[in-house]
């Protein structure tokens, strides 16, 4: 990526105050998202036109799910609709649109198989999705594409621990069969980036528990389906999913598994409210997202490492 030289001027002045923005695309943004989810379009087809079925097929999963029957008065043989929505229309919508797009494309890769297209394509997606990230960090926007079998959009409220923690997460789960706990950690971050802290909270535990009950199942571990996190961290530990040397720490593992997700999620969000409304502040939905990613990412490799 060519960095100019007024974005290096800005690097050079920017203070500790700076942080990212959740609620703005800016229109160069816009403008390069496009242009990368065009170029990449046409990688995936070889050099060959894209076919008008292909453009159809984007037309009409975007009004769709916006709720509109056209996007404006353009070529949508091509495509040019999408475009011009996309750098005018607000920014709820954009962001929509820039998920579905670059969710087709990835949806698109993957469909070619095992061909050399197809790994061509997946590769093309691949460096397209790297590089639409690091133009979310170029412009400061808080937001990151994660691929996968549900390739979506997430919010990115800290790069480090984003970077360190949650990707790492998202990856092992993809990678090692958790499949009910990956689609839980993700309706979680949607549920975080529309603002719904409550269900983030109860999606994060779910996670955490589908996590334990994929390790018993596939260790063949005696469990019922109806366990809470706690019985389900008992019988991990039974089950020595710790090595044995690190049995001293056991009592402290199990204190901080126990009390840092499920003891959160049930008083803020797991019950019955009564008659007040109970309102959870968005740093407790931060702090979950970020403290299950990290147990799920522990668990997993304990898993891993098991004989």
């Amino acid at each position: 990526m060519y960095e100019t030289f007024s974005y290096r001027q800005k690097q050079l002045s920017k203070t500790a105050a700076d942080v990212f923005t959740y609620d703005d695309l800016p229109a160069k943004l816009r403008v390069q998202a496009a242009r990368l989810w065009s170029d990449t379009l046409n990688e995936l087809f070889g050099g060959y036109p894209v076919p008008d079925s292909t453009f159809w097929s984007f037309h009409k999963l975007i009004t769709t799910e916006l709720g509109v029957y056209e996007l404006g008065f353009y070529d949508k043989k091509k495509g040019s609709d999408i475009t011009s929505y996309f750098i005018s229309t607000d920014f709820d919508e954009a962001l929509d649109i820039l998920e579905m797009m670059f969710f087709g494309l990835s949806h698109l890769a993957r469909s070619q198989g095992n061909s050399g297209q197809g790994e061509v394509s997946r590769r093309a997606v691949e460096i397209a999705v790297g590089e639409l990230n690091r133009r979310f960090l170029q412009h400061g926007v808080g937001y990151s594409f994660v691929l996968g079998e549900k390739a979506q959009i997430i919010r990115m409220d800290n790069e480090h621990l984003h970077r360190d923690v949650v990707l790492p997460a998202l990856m092992l789960l993809s990678e090692q069969g958790f499949d009910g706990a990956n689609d839980e950690y993700r309706k979680a971050h949607k549920h975080y980036k529309d603002g719904n802290e409550k269900e983030c909270l109860n999606e994060c535990l779910k996670a955490f528990e589908s996590t334990m009950k994929t390790i018993c199942e596939r260790k063949k571990w005696s469990y019922q389906k109806t366990d809470t996190a706690k019985t389900l961290i008992d019988t991990c530990l039974k089950n020595n999913l710790l090595p044995a040397f690190m049995q001293s720490h056991l009592g402290a593992v199990r204190s901080a598994l126990e009390s840092a997700i499920p003891t959160v999620r049930n008083k803020m969000g797991g019950h019955g409210q009564g008659p007040a409304t109970t309102t959870v502040p968005p740093f407790y939905a931060v702090y979950l997202l970020h403290e299950t990613a990290a147990t799920i990412v522990f668990l997993v490799d304990a898993f891993k490492a098991l004989p």
